[in-house]
């Protein structure tokens, strides 16, 4: 924290209209103390409108604003995507981030539970962000971004953001995708292959607050409170937050449940004066799991449930389809916390110049809590205590300029990082008499510091009105450096088992300097119609920080891992024609080659195997559509078609190009809508809506390397009713109750989210080369009651 005081005297502002997301998707201003210029794609300030009206930065950059808006989408030269509060919806009551960015094009996301509290791994258009927590192609991990109220949420040395940090979609008012790096305005340090911006809920003029309790399948619930304060002598505020916990649908022979839980806390603040705004923002989150075994799909000799001969088979056919391994045999709580402190100033200098700033501090902890004890054998690594974290702080500054044909944005970002990549292996019986603090078998404690600056400029250029183009460029400054201090935390451990010490080699550094151009052009060729197009590059750090590999294992020779992405489409928006009432249509090709890849290997206990490089590359088309058709009614629908493969594999000396990437389906399609009817003096509202996930390749363990065969593809059906009832006249501030309840998928389709080939190390026996998956979620329902006030 010394570091984080010691820069602000340097700080000229104190936050951002639209740090790190996404400028281009516009958000409503009605209440907005600083309002945004129609004409801009980027975030000048419409000084003229600075006026009494409580509200928050008006831009998704920001993630600061009262509703999603399709009009910047509209008026955009990037590919984009915005999830509001329909698509979030479809996630159901108690899903999470990862639930609902599956509403998304071109986004897939595979996991081991059905709510916010367990991981995920999360696809953009073939690049993966987050871990589901088991070994199997998590191939381009880490190489999306992640913010939240504009804040970056990503460890900039292990490249990871996990799902349960952002586990409450009530607390969420929209969620933006870029597809591919964006502009160097909004980009961060892990751009790869695109962003994720979560936006919460917003300070706001009026007055108000909400209660919802859910109740619903394996004992889930869930609790959400939000209250805002209204405008009160210029000051607003917002404070919002629930908990929730669950027991897994799989299930354990001696009835353990696999429990989960999570919880997720936000305030902000913000002051309007006369020509700017500043606003205070605190984030507290938290998800914590336990994770079941994989299963095979086929009984496998050897592999029982226990582990030990006598014991039944262990797979789908023999033990049941979503049956996991004793919770006495083996357990792993997975948690993962996370919260942010950040502050944000906007002013405006005069009539053409504004400057924003946005200064702010992470921290992230994860704890995994492993037994292991299958086959009964009281090994020396009976268990894991995993308890990385990181800190981060940094800030954000730049200008907006804004002339008579091109508005010029041009600044930069520092930020340093501190990552302890600690992890005990332990036997505390007999003969072993380890512990967490001095542990027998595997251990690591090391150390790096990642500084990254960034500068930047870009020009929105509006030769005619109907025209923008936007170049920009970046320069970009990253340094590493590594220590090593196993000996050190773990003295006792590394006097008796220096060799069990998985950071081998001694302290290193690296710096890397990189430009990054950029361009995107918008041409509304008709009223409602406009042809855009887009061309980037971006860096980032390989990932590091596991079992071994880079700088732990592997001498940390390497070169930053590069993307090269272009994006041309069409869309199309019509505020109010007949049967379109703010209907948006896009449709887009895009192409992202992936290159210098490091590909780290672990066994499925986090052992380093070794590693691969690679290059791949990603192209596809994806479609998006939202409309009102009529009063009442509110549809969408989301279709990607995608090809990803690799055209350089290599581990171990052996080639494997031409390949595909696995986990990355080859389509996926999603369709839903709503309709709200008056019923007995209410509001009756019954919603469908259908995904589907596509055949995807899947990882070879056995191989360490990708492979042909493929996960087959699945689809949901889901159905929801809700009933807002009619609120008498003296409901001392009541404004609505609403009742409702949500069925996800109807049918009870069996399916299997997520698959691989082992290598045999989880499950042992003769299972080395089979197949071990985890079943997707089966037949839930909830129940809510919502109260506004």
């Amino acid at each position: 924290m010394q570091g984080l005081f010691a820069v602000r005297p340097l700080v000229i502002a104190l936050a951002t209209l639209g740090v790190g997301a996404l400028p281009t998707v516009a958000l409503a201003a009605n209440d907005a103390g600083v309002t945004r210029d129609q004409k801009s794609s980027q975030t000048d300030i419409n000084v003229g409108k600075v006026s009494a009206t409580i509200g928050s930065e008006s831009t998704l950059m920001g993630n600061d604003a009262k509703a999603l808006t399709q009009k910047g989408n509209f008026k955009s030269g990037q590919s984009i995507k915005v999830l509001g509060q329909h698509e979030m919806a479809a996630a159901g009551p108690v899903g999470g981030s990862a639930q609902a960015l599956s509403y998304a094009p071109g986004v897939s996301v595979s996991g081991y539970g059905g709510t916010g509290a367990t991981k995920n791994s999360i696809s953009v258009n073939g690049i993966k962000q987050g871990w589901g927590g088991f070994a199997g192609g998590q191939i381009d991990d880490g190489s999306v971004s992640v913010t939240f109220d504009g804040v970056p949420m990503v460890d900039p040395s292990t490249g990871l953001w996990e799902s349960p940090q952002v586990p409450q979609l009530d607390l969420l008012q929209g969620i933006g995708i870029t597809y591919g790096p964006g502009n160097p305005l909004d980009r961060w340090y892990n751009n790869i292959g695109g962003q994720i911006a979560f936006v919460p809920l917003q300070p706001a003029r009026k007055p108000g607050a909400k209660v919802k309790l859910t109740y619903g399948s394996y004992n889930a619930r869930n609790l959400f409170v939000s209250g805002r304060t209204g405008d009160i002598g210029g000051w607003s505020t917002v404070v919002a937050g629930g908990v929730g916990s669950s027991d897994s649908y799989r299930k354990s022979p001696d009835g353990f449940k696999s429990p989960s839980y999570n919880y997720a806390w936000f305030a902000k603040t913000i002051k309007t004066f006369s020509n700017g705004n500043f606003s205070v923002g605190a984030y507290l989150a938290k998800g914590s799991g336990y994770r079941p075994v994989p299963i095979p799909i086929t009984p496998i000799a050897g592999v029982t449930l226990n582990g030990t001969p006598n014991s039944p088979l262990y797979s789908q056919q023999t033990s049941g389809y979503y049956s996991s391994i004793p919770g006495s045999v083996w357990n792993k709580q997975d948690s993962n916390e996370t919260w942010l402190l950040y502050s944000k100033l906007n002013v405006a200098l005069d009539r053409t110049t504004s400057a924003h700033n946005m200064v702010w501090y992470r921290y992230g902890h994860r704890l995994h809590f492993h037994y292991n004890n299958y086959g009964l054998g009281n090994p020396s690594n009976l268990y894991e205590y995993n308890n990385p974290r990181d800190d981060v702080y940094g800030d954000k500054l730049w200008l907006s300029v804004s002339l008579p044909y091109n508005e010029v944005n041009f600044g930069g970002f520092f930020l340093k990082s501190h990552y302890n990549s600690r992890n005990a292996f332990y036997n505390p019986n007999a003969p072993y008499y380890g512990s967490a603090a001095v542990p027998n078998a595997h251990y690591r404690s090391d150390y790096w510091d990642q500084t990254d600056i960034a500068a930047f400029v870009q020009d929105r250029i509006s030769p005619v009105d109907n025209v923008h183009v936007t170049p920009g460029v970046r320069l970009i400054k990253y340094f590493t450096r590594y220590y090593p201090a196993a000996a050190g935390d773990f003295a006792q451990a590394y006097a008796l088992y220096p060799n069990n010490n998985q950071g081998q080699l001694p302290p290193a550094k690296n710096a890397f300097v990189k430009i990054e151009p950029s361009i995107d052009f918008n041409w509304k060729v008709q009223r409602n119609v406009a042809l855009f197009a887009n061309y980037s590059t971006a860096h980032k750090e390989p990932q590091v920080g596991g079992g071994g590999g880079l700088y732990q294992s592997t001498p940390p020779v390497y070169s930053l891992e590069k993307s090269t992405d272009y994006n041309v489409g069409i869309k199309v928006h019509v505020r109010q024609v007949t049967y379109l009432h703010d209907f948006m249509f896009s449709a887009s090709y895009y192409h992202l080659h992936y290159a210098n890849q490091y590909i780290p290997l672990y066994d499925a206990n986090g052992n380093y195997l070794g590693d691969a490089n690679g290059d791949s590359v990603y192209q596809g088309v994806n479609l998006a559509v939202n409309d009102k058709p009529f009063a009442g009614a509110s549809v969408f629908a989301n279709l990607n078609l995608e090809s990803a493969k690799f055209t350089h594999y290599v581990t171990g000396g052996v080639s494997y190009d031409g390949l595909p990437v696995s986990n990355v389906p080859d389509s996926t399609f999603n369709v839903g809508g709503d309709y709200n009817t008056y019923v007995a003096g209410g509001v009756l509202t019954p919603r469908l809506w259908y995904q589907y996930m596509g055949a995807q390749a899947i990882f070879n363990d056995n191989t360490g390397a990708p492979s042909r065969r493929k996960l087959a593809g699945y689809g949901t059906l889901n159905l929801g009713f809700g009933y807002t009832l009619p609120t008498p006249a003296n409901g001392a501030g009541l404004k609505d109750v609403k009742l409702s309840l949500e069925v996800l998928n109807v049918t009870d389709a069996r399916y299997n989210a997520f698959e691989y080939v082992t290598g045999g190390g989880l499950l042992g026996g003769n299972s080395a080369g089979q197949l071990l998956v985890l079943p997707g979620e089966p037949t839930t329902v909830y129940t809510s009651l919502t109260a506004n006030f």
